[in-house]
């Protein structure tokens, strides 16, 4: 991945956890995920109900394991923990 890759950040909070979403400003998505508005964050809480269903009893190590499942292969966007 390139050190010079500008992302815009997407926060939000569900189910009282904070997350962000970062999008590269180079992907070929990135002009349709700026149009998406609130769609966007949708898809983004519709990955988190598919990978951790039991997000509110997941520990802070389990939320990053599963996090981390989800970004697996990414070089453009990441779903992460607000604040990491």
């Amino acid at each position: 991945m390139s050190d010079t890759l500008q992302f815009t950040l997407f926060p939000f909070t569900y189910q009282g956890v904070n997350f962000v979403s970062r999008i590269s400003q180079d992907s070929r998505f990135y002009p349709q995920i700026m149009s998406m508005g609130q769609a966007f964050i949708d898809m983004n809480i519709s990955a988190i109900d598919e990978v951790m269903p039991d997000l509110v009893s997941l520990s802070l190590d389990e939320l990053n394991e599963r996090l981390a499942y989800i970004n697996d292969g990414g070089t453009q966007m990441f779903l992460e923990l607000a604040g990491n």
